[in-house]
Protein backbone atom coordinates (compact mmCIF):
# COMPACT_ATOMS: atom_id res chain seq x y z
CA UNK A 1 0.00 0.00 0.00
CA UNK A 2 1.48 3.20 -1.09
CA UNK A 3 -1.19 5.50 1.02
CA UNK A 4 -2.30 3.15 3.56
CA UNK A 5 -1.77 5.40 6.58
CA UNK A 6 -3.73 8.53 4.55
CA UNK A 7 -6.55 6.69 3.20
CA UNK A 8 -7.28 4.60 6.99
CA UNK A 9 -7.53 7.60 8.28
CA UNK A 10 -9.38 9.45 5.57
CA UNK A 11 -12.17 6.71 6.04
CA UNK A 12 -12.48 6.82 9.64
CA UNK A 13 -13.41 10.63 9.46
CA UNK A 14 -16.08 10.13 6.98
CA UNK A 15 -17.59 7.79 9.58
CA UNK A 16 -16.14 4.22 8.52
CA UNK A 17 -16.42 2.37 5.31
CA UNK A 18 -20.04 1.28 6.40
CA UNK A 19 -20.80 4.97 5.98
CA UNK A 20 -19.63 5.06 2.13
CA UNK A 21 -22.12 3.56 -0.32
CA UNK A 22 -20.11 4.39 -3.36
CA UNK A 23 -16.85 6.02 -4.08
CA UNK A 24 -15.55 7.53 -8.01
CA UNK A 25 -12.75 10.19 -8.44
CA UNK A 26 -11.90 12.73 -10.98
CA UNK A 27 -8.94 14.38 -12.13
CA UNK A 28 -7.88 15.18 -7.98
CA UNK A 29 -10.51 14.54 -5.92
CA UNK A 30 -12.30 11.90 -3.94
CA UNK A 31 -16.25 11.85 -4.82
CA UNK A 32 -17.71 9.57 -1.84
CA UNK A 33 -21.44 9.02 -1.83
CA UNK A 34 -22.02 8.40 2.05
CA UNK A 35 -25.24 7.29 4.10
CA UNK A 36 -24.99 9.74 6.62
CA UNK A 37 -23.92 12.63 6.44
CA UNK A 38 -23.69 13.62 9.53
CA UNK A 39 -20.85 11.52 10.71
CA UNK A 40 -18.48 13.01 8.81
CA UNK A 41 -15.94 15.21 10.91
CA UNK A 42 -14.88 17.95 8.23
CA UNK A 43 -12.19 19.35 10.63
CA UNK A 44 -10.81 16.07 11.60
CA UNK A 45 -9.94 15.24 7.57
CA UNK A 46 -8.98 18.68 6.70
CA UNK A 47 -6.01 18.31 8.97
CA UNK A 48 -4.87 15.02 7.54
CA UNK A 49 -1.48 15.57 5.70
CA UNK A 50 -2.15 14.44 2.48
CA UNK A 51 -5.71 15.87 2.16
CA UNK A 52 -5.32 19.71 0.24
CA UNK A 53 -9.18 20.29 0.94
CA UNK A 54 -12.68 19.34 1.42
CA UNK A 55 -15.75 20.34 -0.10
CA UNK A 56 -19.62 19.21 0.38
CA UNK A 57 -21.73 17.87 -2.44
CA UNK A 58 -25.32 15.91 -2.77
CA UNK A 59 -25.41 13.03 -0.86
CA UNK A 60 -21.72 12.82 0.13
CA UNK A 61 -18.37 14.65 0.13
CA UNK A 62 -15.37 15.39 -2.29
CA UNK A 63 -11.71 14.76 -0.55
CA UNK A 64 -8.90 16.75 -2.70
CA UNK A 65 -6.03 14.99 -2.80
CA UNK A 66 -4.04 16.15 -5.71
CA UNK A 67 -2.14 14.22 -8.41
CA UNK A 68 -1.83 10.94 -6.74
CA UNK A 69 -5.48 10.74 -6.55
CA UNK A 70 -5.71 7.73 -8.42
CA UNK A 71 -2.82 5.74 -5.99
CA UNK A 72 -5.02 6.64 -3.08
CA UNK A 73 -8.40 5.68 -4.70
CA UNK A 74 -6.75 2.33 -5.80
CA UNK A 75 -5.59 1.64 -1.97
CA UNK A 76 -9.00 2.23 -1.01
CA UNK A 77 -10.75 0.22 -2.81
CA UNK A 78 -8.23 -2.89 -2.23
CA UNK A 79 -9.05 -2.29 1.42
CA UNK A 80 -12.33 -1.98 1.73
CA UNK A 81 -15.73 -3.00 0.08
CA UNK A 82 -18.80 -0.46 -0.02
CA UNK A 83 -22.29 -1.42 -0.11
CA UNK A 84 -25.47 0.89 -0.79
CA UNK A 85 -27.66 -0.55 1.92
CA UNK A 86 -29.51 1.11 4.57
CA UNK A 87 -28.91 5.05 3.39
CA UNK A 88 -30.22 7.56 5.71
CA UNK A 89 -31.52 10.24 3.80
CA UNK A 90 -32.38 12.57 6.41
CA UNK A 91 -28.97 14.33 6.45
CA UNK A 92 -29.33 14.64 2.33
CA UNK A 93 -32.88 15.93 2.56
CA UNK A 94 -31.57 19.07 4.88
CA UNK A 95 -28.99 19.47 2.61
CA UNK A 96 -30.88 19.68 -0.33
CA UNK A 97 -33.49 22.46 1.29
CA UNK A 98 -30.42 24.78 2.07
CA UNK A 99 -28.82 24.74 -1.38
CA UNK A 100 -29.37 26.79 -4.20
CA UNK A 101 -31.70 24.76 -6.72
CA UNK A 102 -28.90 26.44 -9.69
CA UNK A 103 -26.06 24.88 -7.65
CA UNK A 104 -28.20 21.39 -7.34
CA UNK A 105 -28.86 21.50 -11.24
CA UNK A 106 -24.80 22.36 -11.93
CA UNK A 107 -23.69 19.60 -9.75
CA UNK A 108 -26.06 17.04 -10.76
CA UNK A 109 -24.20 17.68 -14.50
CA UNK A 110 -21.16 17.98 -13.06
CA UNK A 111 -21.44 14.12 -11.46
CA UNK A 112 -23.04 13.05 -14.70
CA UNK A 113 -19.89 13.99 -16.95
CA UNK A 114 -17.09 14.07 -14.20
CA UNK A 115 -16.46 10.11 -15.58
CA UNK A 116 -16.10 10.91 -18.91
CA UNK A 117 -13.14 12.82 -18.17
CA UNK A 118 -10.70 10.70 -19.04
CA UNK A 119 -11.97 9.67 -22.29
CA UNK A 120 -12.80 13.52 -23.20
CA UNK A 121 -8.81 14.13 -22.18
CA UNK A 122 -8.23 11.32 -24.76
CA UNK A 123 -9.67 12.18 -27.23
CA UNK A 124 -8.75 15.86 -27.05
CA UNK A 125 -4.85 15.20 -26.91
CA UNK A 126 -4.97 13.23 -29.89
CA UNK A 127 -7.02 15.58 -31.65
CA UNK A 128 -4.31 18.05 -31.12
CA UNK A 129 -1.84 15.15 -32.64
CA UNK A 130 -3.56 15.39 -35.48
CA UNK A 131 -3.94 19.12 -35.27
CA UNK A 132 -0.51 19.44 -35.50
CA UNK A 133 0.17 16.37 -37.77
CA UNK A 134 -1.61 18.50 -40.31
CA UNK A 135 -0.38 22.09 -39.57
CA UNK A 136 3.03 21.07 -39.60
CA UNK A 137 2.12 19.17 -42.95
CA UNK A 138 4.02 15.97 -41.28
CA UNK A 139 1.52 13.87 -43.55
CA UNK A 140 -0.49 13.58 -45.97
CA UNK A 141 -3.94 13.91 -45.32
CA UNK A 142 -5.30 11.90 -47.65
CA UNK A 143 -3.40 8.79 -46.70
CA UNK A 144 -5.23 5.96 -44.83
CA UNK A 145 -2.44 6.57 -41.77
CA UNK A 146 -3.94 10.04 -41.61
CA UNK A 147 -7.52 9.30 -41.97
CA UNK A 148 -7.38 6.65 -39.12
CA UNK A 149 -5.87 9.21 -36.71
CA UNK A 150 -8.93 11.39 -37.40
CA UNK A 151 -11.68 8.78 -36.25
CA UNK A 152 -9.64 7.72 -33.48
CA UNK A 153 -9.43 11.38 -32.12
CA UNK A 154 -13.27 12.19 -33.32
CA UNK A 155 -14.57 8.49 -31.96
CA UNK A 156 -15.24 9.32 -28.66
CA UNK A 157 -16.94 12.65 -29.02
CA UNK A 158 -18.96 11.44 -31.71
CA UNK A 159 -20.24 8.23 -29.49
CA UNK A 160 -20.33 10.61 -26.55
CA UNK A 161 -24.10 9.89 -26.34
CA UNK A 162 -23.07 6.33 -25.02
CA UNK A 163 -20.86 7.82 -22.28
CA UNK A 164 -23.39 10.42 -21.38
CA UNK A 165 -26.40 7.70 -20.88
CA UNK A 166 -24.04 5.04 -19.11
CA UNK A 167 -22.70 7.82 -16.02
CA UNK A 168 -26.06 9.62 -16.28
CA UNK A 169 -27.98 6.80 -15.55
CA UNK A 170 -25.67 5.61 -12.77
CA UNK A 171 -25.70 8.88 -11.50
CA UNK A 172 -29.60 8.83 -10.99
CA UNK A 173 -29.59 4.97 -10.49
CA UNK A 174 -31.27 3.83 -13.06
CA UNK A 175 -30.90 1.14 -15.58
CA UNK A 176 -27.57 1.99 -17.88
CA UNK A 177 -28.07 -0.12 -21.07
CA UNK A 178 -31.23 0.71 -21.32
CA UNK A 179 -30.60 4.02 -21.71
CA UNK A 180 -27.57 2.97 -23.87
CA UNK A 181 -29.74 0.91 -25.57
CA UNK A 182 -32.06 3.69 -26.44
CA UNK A 183 -29.08 5.64 -26.94
CA UNK A 184 -28.39 2.62 -30.33
CA UNK A 185 -31.52 3.12 -31.26
CA UNK A 186 -31.09 6.44 -32.80
CA UNK A 187 -27.03 6.10 -33.93
CA UNK A 188 -28.59 4.15 -36.34
CA UNK A 189 -26.94 5.39 -39.67
CA UNK A 190 -30.51 4.63 -41.36
CA UNK A 191 -31.93 7.42 -39.27
CA UNK A 192 -28.52 9.44 -39.71
CA UNK A 193 -29.11 8.98 -43.25
CA UNK A 194 -32.42 10.39 -43.17
CA UNK A 195 -31.26 13.52 -42.07
CA UNK A 196 -28.40 13.89 -44.00
CA UNK A 197 -30.32 13.50 -47.19
CA UNK A 198 -32.68 16.78 -46.36
CA UNK A 199 -35.75 14.92 -44.72
CA UNK A 200 -36.72 17.43 -41.24
CA UNK A 201 -39.99 15.18 -40.28
CA UNK A 202 -41.55 11.88 -40.47
CA UNK A 203 -44.57 10.42 -39.77
CA UNK A 204 -44.70 7.78 -36.45
CA UNK A 205 -48.04 6.01 -35.90
CA UNK A 206 -49.65 9.44 -38.16
CA UNK A 207 -47.41 11.82 -35.68
CA UNK A 208 -44.94 13.85 -37.05
CA UNK A 209 -41.88 14.09 -35.76
CA UNK A 210 -38.83 16.26 -36.30
CA UNK A 211 -35.77 14.59 -37.48
CA UNK A 212 -32.54 15.45 -35.67
CA UNK A 213 -29.26 14.20 -35.35
CA UNK A 214 -27.90 12.09 -32.34
CA UNK A 215 -24.10 12.51 -32.96
CA UNK A 216 -22.34 14.28 -30.47
CA UNK A 217 -25.44 15.12 -28.96
CA UNK A 218 -25.80 15.26 -25.06
CA UNK A 219 -29.16 17.04 -23.39
CA UNK A 220 -31.33 14.30 -25.36
CA UNK A 221 -29.86 12.09 -23.62
CA UNK A 222 -29.92 13.48 -19.91
CA UNK A 223 -33.43 14.24 -20.50
CA UNK A 224 -33.81 10.51 -21.46
CA UNK A 225 -32.69 9.59 -18.40
CA UNK A 226 -34.58 11.81 -16.19
CA UNK A 227 -37.53 10.21 -17.51
CA UNK A 228 -36.10 6.81 -17.24
CA UNK A 229 -36.21 7.58 -13.36
CA UNK A 230 -40.05 8.25 -13.49
CA UNK A 231 -40.90 5.46 -16.28
CA UNK A 232 -38.97 2.95 -14.27
CA UNK A 233 -40.96 3.11 -11.21
CA UNK A 234 -44.37 3.22 -12.68
CA UNK A 235 -43.49 0.24 -14.80
CA UNK A 236 -42.42 -1.49 -11.56
CA UNK A 237 -46.12 -0.81 -9.84
CA UNK A 238 -48.27 -1.78 -13.04
CA UNK A 239 -46.66 -4.49 -14.18
CA UNK A 240 -47.68 -7.98 -12.26
CA UNK A 241 -44.46 -9.66 -10.53
CA UNK A 242 -44.65 -12.37 -12.87
CA UNK A 243 -44.73 -10.78 -15.91
CA UNK A 244 -42.11 -8.08 -14.96
CA UNK A 245 -38.69 -9.83 -16.19
CA UNK A 246 -39.82 -9.39 -19.56
CA UNK A 247 -42.10 -6.57 -19.60
CA UNK A 248 -40.57 -4.26 -17.60
CA UNK A 249 -37.57 -3.51 -19.96
CA UNK A 250 -39.77 -4.12 -23.16
CA UNK A 251 -41.98 -1.37 -22.24
CA UNK A 252 -39.38 0.76 -20.43
CA UNK A 253 -37.39 0.81 -23.36
CA UNK A 254 -39.99 1.61 -26.24
CA UNK A 255 -41.86 4.34 -24.03
CA UNK A 256 -38.17 5.84 -23.82
CA UNK A 257 -37.48 5.76 -27.39
CA UNK A 258 -40.87 6.88 -28.33
CA UNK A 259 -40.20 9.87 -25.75
CA UNK A 260 -36.95 10.51 -26.98
CA UNK A 261 -37.66 10.53 -30.84
CA UNK A 262 -41.29 12.54 -30.45
CA UNK A 263 -39.96 14.82 -27.42
CA UNK A 264 -36.53 14.81 -26.34
CA UNK A 265 -34.93 14.69 -29.65
CA UNK A 266 -36.72 17.58 -31.23
CA UNK A 267 -36.45 19.84 -27.73
CA UNK A 268 -32.83 19.27 -27.62
CA UNK A 269 -32.55 20.47 -31.68
CA UNK A 270 -34.37 23.43 -30.52
CA UNK A 271 -32.18 24.04 -27.74
CA UNK A 272 -29.23 24.01 -30.14
CA UNK A 273 -30.90 25.94 -32.60
CA UNK A 274 -31.03 28.45 -29.23
CA UNK A 275 -27.43 27.56 -28.32
CA UNK A 276 -25.79 28.55 -31.85
CA UNK A 277 -27.29 31.99 -32.10
CA UNK A 278 -26.03 32.73 -28.49
CA UNK A 279 -22.33 31.63 -29.86
CA UNK A 280 -22.94 33.84 -32.51
CA UNK A 281 -24.58 36.30 -31.71
CA UNK A 282 -23.01 36.87 -27.69
CA UNK A 283 -19.94 34.96 -27.45
CA UNK A 284 -19.14 35.37 -31.02
CA UNK A 285 -19.23 39.24 -30.67
CA UNK A 286 -18.18 39.44 -26.86
CA UNK A 287 -15.55 37.46 -26.81
CA UNK A 288 -13.77 39.61 -24.64
CA UNK A 289 -15.82 40.14 -22.23
CA UNK A 290 -16.95 35.94 -21.99
CA UNK A 291 -13.11 35.03 -21.30
CA UNK A 292 -12.51 37.78 -19.27
CA UNK A 293 -15.04 36.86 -17.27
CA UNK A 294 -14.08 33.09 -17.11
CA UNK A 295 -10.42 34.49 -16.84
CA UNK A 296 -10.91 35.74 -13.18
CA UNK A 297 -13.95 33.66 -12.07
CA UNK A 298 -12.44 30.08 -13.27
CA UNK A 299 -10.12 29.22 -9.97
CA UNK A 300 -13.49 29.94 -7.69
CA UNK A 301 -15.76 27.77 -10.28
CA UNK A 302 -12.68 25.16 -9.80
CA UNK A 303 -13.10 25.32 -6.21
CA UNK A 304 -16.57 24.14 -5.95
CA UNK A 305 -16.21 21.67 -8.63
CA UNK A 306 -19.00 23.76 -10.77
CA UNK A 307 -16.39 23.96 -13.98
CA UNK A 308 -17.73 20.84 -14.29
CA UNK A 309 -21.40 21.95 -15.38
CA UNK A 310 -20.07 24.11 -18.06
CA UNK A 311 -18.54 20.55 -20.05
CA UNK A 312 -22.49 20.58 -21.97
CA UNK A 313 -21.73 23.67 -23.54
CA UNK A 314 -18.26 23.32 -24.22
CA UNK A 315 -18.42 20.23 -25.85
CA UNK A 316 -22.38 21.88 -28.07
CA UNK A 317 -19.53 25.06 -28.88
CA UNK A 318 -17.02 22.21 -30.17
CA UNK A 319 -19.37 19.90 -32.14
CA UNK A 320 -20.69 23.20 -33.76
CA UNK A 321 -17.41 24.51 -35.08
CA UNK A 322 -15.17 21.89 -34.86
CA UNK A 323 -13.13 23.59 -32.26
CA UNK A 324 -13.17 25.56 -28.94
CA UNK A 325 -13.61 29.75 -28.82
CA UNK A 326 -13.75 30.72 -25.42
CA UNK A 327 -13.07 28.07 -22.97
CA UNK A 328 -9.02 26.97 -23.02
CA UNK A 329 -7.77 30.10 -23.42
CA UNK A 330 -9.35 31.41 -20.31
CA UNK A 331 -8.62 28.20 -18.89
CA UNK A 332 -5.24 28.43 -19.57
CA UNK A 333 -4.60 31.90 -18.15
CA UNK A 334 -6.15 31.07 -15.42
CA UNK A 335 -4.39 28.21 -14.26
CA UNK A 336 -1.12 29.30 -15.17
CA UNK A 337 -1.71 32.79 -13.25
CA UNK A 338 -2.34 30.63 -10.24
CA UNK A 339 0.87 29.25 -10.93
CA UNK A 340 2.75 32.57 -11.11
CA UNK A 341 1.21 33.82 -8.09
CA UNK A 342 1.59 30.92 -5.77
CA UNK A 343 5.48 30.66 -7.14
CA UNK A 344 5.54 34.26 -6.21
CA UNK A 345 4.60 34.12 -2.99
CA UNK A 346 6.80 30.71 -2.21
CA UNK A 347 9.74 33.04 -3.69
CA UNK A 348 9.16 35.57 -1.15
CA UNK A 349 7.90 34.21 2.01
CA UNK A 350 10.47 33.40 4.78
CA UNK A 351 8.44 30.90 5.98
CA UNK A 352 9.68 27.66 5.52
CA UNK A 353 6.64 25.44 5.75
CA UNK A 354 5.07 27.96 3.25
CA UNK A 355 7.68 28.26 0.91
CA UNK A 356 7.93 24.33 0.66
CA UNK A 357 3.60 24.10 -0.10
CA UNK A 358 3.82 26.91 -2.43
CA UNK A 359 6.41 25.86 -4.72
CA UNK A 360 5.38 22.04 -4.50
CA UNK A 361 1.77 23.58 -5.32
CA UNK A 362 2.59 26.01 -8.15
CA UNK A 363 4.77 23.56 -10.19
CA UNK A 364 2.00 21.06 -9.92
CA UNK A 365 -0.50 24.05 -11.10
CA UNK A 366 1.70 24.53 -14.27
CA UNK A 367 0.69 20.74 -14.91
CA UNK A 368 -2.89 21.83 -14.93
CA UNK A 369 -3.42 20.41 -11.20
CA UNK A 370 -4.67 23.55 -9.60
CA UNK A 371 -6.84 22.38 -6.25
CA UNK A 372 -3.43 21.80 -4.37
CA UNK A 373 -2.79 25.07 -5.18
CA UNK A 374 -5.91 27.02 -4.51
CA UNK A 375 -6.86 25.08 -1.08
CA UNK A 376 -3.22 25.23 0.14
CA UNK A 377 -2.15 28.68 -0.98
CA UNK A 378 -4.61 31.00 -2.61
CA UNK A 379 -7.41 30.63 0.06
CA UNK A 380 -4.97 30.97 2.89
CA UNK A 381 -3.31 33.89 1.62
CA UNK A 382 -5.78 36.05 -0.11
CA UNK A 383 -3.60 38.72 -1.69
CA UNK A 384 -2.09 35.61 -4.00
CA UNK A 385 -5.97 34.72 -4.75
CA UNK A 386 -6.34 38.51 -5.69
CA UNK A 387 -3.38 38.26 -7.90
CA UNK A 388 -4.64 35.18 -9.58
CA UNK A 389 -8.51 36.57 -10.06
CA UNK A 390 -6.75 39.99 -12.04
CA UNK A 391 -4.39 37.98 -14.11
CA UNK A 392 -6.22 35.39 -14.95
CA UNK A 393 -8.99 38.20 -15.86
CA UNK A 394 -6.71 39.85 -18.17
CA UNK A 395 -5.27 37.27 -19.70
CA UNK A 396 -8.81 35.71 -20.52
CA UNK A 397 -9.77 38.84 -21.68
CA UNK A 398 -7.05 38.94 -24.31
CA UNK A 399 -7.15 35.34 -25.51
CA UNK A 400 -10.58 36.64 -26.30
CA UNK A 401 -9.34 39.53 -27.92
CA UNK A 402 -6.96 37.88 -29.74
CA UNK A 403 -9.08 35.02 -30.81
CA UNK A 404 -7.79 32.16 -28.96
CA UNK A 405 -8.54 28.37 -29.85
CA UNK A 406 -8.21 25.23 -28.62
CA UNK A 407 -8.18 22.11 -31.07
CA UNK A 408 -9.04 19.31 -28.49
CA UNK A 409 -9.93 19.29 -24.85
CA UNK A 410 -7.73 18.38 -21.94
CA UNK A 411 -6.74 19.70 -18.66
CA UNK A 412 -5.06 23.76 -18.89
CA UNK A 413 -1.32 22.56 -18.39
CA UNK A 414 1.85 23.49 -19.98
CA UNK A 415 1.67 19.68 -21.18
CA UNK A 416 -1.44 20.77 -22.89
CA UNK A 417 -0.30 23.06 -24.53
CA UNK A 418 -0.47 21.26 -28.00
CA UNK A 419 -4.16 21.44 -28.10
CA UNK A 420 -3.42 25.05 -29.10
CA UNK A 421 -1.48 24.32 -31.70
CA UNK A 422 -3.32 26.37 -34.87
CA UNK A 423 -3.45 29.26 -36.16
CA UNK A 424 -3.68 31.27 -33.02
CA UNK A 425 -0.61 29.50 -31.10
CA UNK A 426 1.16 32.60 -30.86
CA UNK A 427 -1.44 34.58 -29.32
CA UNK A 428 -2.53 31.74 -27.11
CA UNK A 429 1.47 31.64 -26.12
CA UNK A 430 0.93 36.17 -25.51
CA UNK A 431 -2.15 35.60 -23.53
CA UNK A 432 -0.81 32.44 -21.39
CA UNK A 433 2.58 34.62 -20.41
CA UNK A 434 1.25 37.88 -19.95
CA UNK A 435 -1.13 35.97 -17.02
CA UNK A 436 1.57 33.99 -15.51
CA UNK A 437 4.20 37.37 -15.17
CA UNK A 438 1.34 39.24 -14.05
CA UNK A 439 0.41 37.20 -11.70
CA UNK A 440 3.97 36.23 -10.64
CA UNK A 441 4.71 40.34 -10.04
CA UNK A 442 1.44 41.34 -8.52
CA UNK A 443 1.63 38.47 -6.13
CA UNK A 444 5.17 39.37 -5.41
CA UNK A 445 4.08 43.05 -4.80
CA UNK A 446 1.49 42.93 -2.50
CA UNK A 447 2.16 39.41 -0.18
CA UNK A 448 3.81 39.51 2.82
CA UNK A 449 7.61 38.03 3.84
CA UNK A 450 5.75 36.36 6.70
CA UNK A 451 9.39 35.68 8.22
CA UNK A 452 8.72 32.20 10.39
CA UNK A 453 7.98 32.89 13.98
Amino acid sequence: MRHSELTKSIITEIGGSNNVSSLEHCSTRLRFQLKNLELVKKDNLKAIKGVAGVKDQQGGIQVIIGQHVDEVYDDIMEQYTFTEEQVSHQPQKDQSIKSNPIVKVMNTLADCFVPLIPALIAAGLMSAVVSMISSFKLMDPESTTFRLLELIADGPLYFIAFMVANSSAKRFNVNPYIAMSVVATFMMPELSGLVEEGSKYFSFFGLPFRLVTYSNSIVPIILTVLAQVHVERVMKKVIPKMFATFLEPLLTYFVLAVLTLGIFGPIASYISDGLAFLMNSVVGQYTWLVCGILGASLILLISTGLHYSLMPIIIANFTMVGHDTFWAGPSFCANLALAGAVLAYGFKTKNSNNKQVSIATGLTALLGITEPAIYGVAFVNRKVLLATIIAGGVGGFLSGLLGVNSYGMSPAGLPSIPVLAGPTFVNAIISISVSFILAFIISYIITDKEVEK
